[in-house]
């Protein structure tokens, strides 16, 4: 860990949130000031143990490598389908070897036909990957001895930020890239009663 910011995000509205970004030798952890007025010094410890956990498990590396991938996915598909005259014919688009269609044309249909099931189904996947991260650093800032004042703490920032408490576990799944509170809150108690 190289260095830990604190961010003036009040200035645009009282979301609290901390985070971690970087690899390699420039790691940081930047805390929402809002996050630091809203719950107690031993609670901010806890969130940075969360944190910590993010970097020690590799995920925003793993996170990297992913998007990565995601990405060199998509766009190795696009070059599939670029030179595809009648893909184009079939969206109204005249056109040939002399009269080639631009790139950003191309671009939006690719990504806005062809692409977006797949990119539903990928998704998806990302957000079931970001999940089990979250649930993993969870359970390092416990094995630190910090569940009790994690849990306070995330139900702090959770109340701060309106976040749903009990949303539709399907919808949820699908859709949040954290799990929610409660699931949240049942893993860790479960981890403290295996502990004991």
């Amino acid at each position: 860990l190289n260095k830990l910011f604190v961010m003036d995000g009040s200035k645009r509205s009282s979301h609290s949130n901390a985070f971690m970004f970087g690899f390699g030798s420039n790691k940081r952890i930047v805390l929402f000031d809002t996050l630091l007025e809203q719950v107690h010094d031993d609670e901010i410890l806890a969130i940075l143990g969360h944190e910590l956990g993010h970097w020690k498990l590799g995920h925003t590396l793993s996170n990297f490598v992913v998007t990565q991938l995601y990405f060199g996915a998509a766009f190795y598909c696009f070059a599939l389908c670029f030179s595809s005259h009648d893909l184009y014919r079939a969206f109204g688009f005249e056109g040939g070897s002399e009269r080639p269609i631009p790139t950003m044309i191309a671009l939006l249909l690719f990504f806005q036909t062809l692409w977006a099931p797949i990119d539903k189904i990928l998704n998806f996947v990302l957000t079931i990957f970001s999940r089990v991260n979250e649930f993993a650093a969870d359970r390092f800032s416990v094995d630190l001895g910090m569940s009790r004042k994690l849990q306070t703490g995330l139900c702090k920032i959770h109340l701060e930020n309106l976040g749903a408490m009990c949303p539709d576990r399907l919808y949820s799944v699908y859709h949040y890239s954290h799990p929610p509170l409660v699931e949240r809150l049942g893993a860790m108690m479960e981890l403290d009663r295996k502990s004991k």
